[in-house]
């Protein structure tokens, strides 16, 4: 592990930042006597100097005023907390001075350097991130999934039928992956994975466990995009990705399909639903800025996982639920206001109701999936 993969991101009193330099300042308290005529002087240490660490936090996009603002409130709570510095770990200080520097020039930026000090008196004990452990959940349930896979021993025709089955179902998760909000950048990189896992199942179901790792690295990709989406787009992708876990086995064991092969595919399909759902929860564990956004995202996760829980195995299931609970408590804990609601009986333009809603378009549009922005109606939430 290299020195940029230990680096961590940056957070004070639960804000995150981003900051591409520091500074540090430590030392001793010495005083030194000097006599007359004397060549020696004489050092009295009075212990260590206060801890002094600056940072210059920057927020960007076209929201960075609100997070700025969070900050700034933040600074000015009195009382010493935790900073994760990303290059000195945690560290128990306060806020001394901070300053602020924005530009029209720099539209949409601003940086804030920080100076901080030893926090002193007593150390509160490290809370531990509820997103951190939501995270680690979802780890432990994918983890979980992996290690149960296997596949029980069939004919070489079997297999070539559950080739030929794989690949297509691969194929339907790609082209329903291509009808999600995804940034083209992010979208190329799932397709390409899935044209890889296709050209080589052959090889991997010959190895089941490197089958499930391959596929688990897929899930793991997909998940990852959250941060490429906009806040208002993760409820819908969330969606999408938590509705292809319910694919069906694609033969049923009537005539012509041995029983291996049917097992075989059950577990396939398991597995891969399972790692979808593991995507869907990495995707949902997003920061939301509508109470609205965040239930949806979640009850797309929880929908599909409680649809699975009843066939699972003792130690998938207690994973599961250990996701389920973390994930919950996590997205909760978010503080959100509810979107305001209206009623609208006489058809208006999005564009008006977002207006009067106070709210970006884009954002009502896709908040509401409004079909129509010159006719909406019935019950909008800005």
């Amino acid at each position: 592990m290299s020195w940029r993969e230990r680096q961590v991101a940056a957070t004070f009193k639960g804000i995150e930042f981003r900051t591409d330099s520091h500074d540090t300042k430590g030392g001793r308290r010495l005083v030194v006597k000097q006599f007359p005529g004397r060549e020696d002087s004489e050092v009295e240490d009075l212990g260590g100097k206060a801890g002094e660490f600056r940072l210059n936090a920057y927020f960007i996009g076209a929201d960075y005023d609100l997070a700025r603002d969070a900050f700034l409130d933040a600074l000015n709570k009195p009382g010493a907390d935790w900073l994760v510095h990303p290059w000195r770990g945690r560290l128990w200080v306060r806020a001394r001075y901070w300053s602020v520097h924005e530009s029209n020039d720099k539209g949409g930026f601003c940086t804030i350097g920080v100076d901080f000090v030893t926090g002193g008196g007593d150390v509160a004990a490290p809370s531990a991130d509820r997103t951190d452990i939501a995270a680690a959940s979802i780890g432990g349930f994918a983890d979980a999934v992996v290690a149960e896979f296997d596949l029980v021993p069939m004919s070489a025709d079997s297999m070539g039928s559950m080739i030929a089955t794989v690949q297509g179902k691969l194929d339907t998760v790609r082209n329903m992956i291509s009808l999600a909000t995804l940034p083209l950048t992010m979208l190329g990189q799932v397709r390409n994975v899935i044209d890889g896992l296709k050209g080589d199942v052959a090889a991997l179901l010959a190895l089941p466990a490197q089958y499930a790792a391959a596929l688990r690295s897929f899930a793991n990709l997909l998940g990852a995009g959250d941060s490429a989406l906009s806040d208002t787009s993760i409820p819908q992708v969330v969606g999408g990705v938590a509705a292809l876990t319910g694919q069906p086995v694609a033969m049923s064991s009537g005539a012509g399909v041995s029983p291996a092969l049917y097992i075989n595919l059950q577990r396939d399909a398991d597995l891969r639903g399972r790692l979808l759902l593991v995507s869907a929860a990495q995707l949902a564990l997003a920061d939301y800025r509508s109470a609205d956004d965040r239930d949806a995202a979640l009850a797309s996760v929880l929908g599909a996982l409680d649809a699975m829980l009843p066939g699972m195995s003792d130690a998938v299931f207690q994973a599961a639920l250990d996701m389920r609970a973390a994930l919950i408590e996590a997205l909760m804990a978010q503080e959100l206001s509810p979107a305001s609601v209206r009623d609208v009986v006489q058809a208006i333009p999005a564009t008006v109701l977002a207006h009067r809603m106070e709210v970006d378009e884009a954002v009502f549009l896709a908040r509401n999936k409004v079909r129509h922005p010159l006719f909406v109606r019935g019950r909008v939430r800005g």
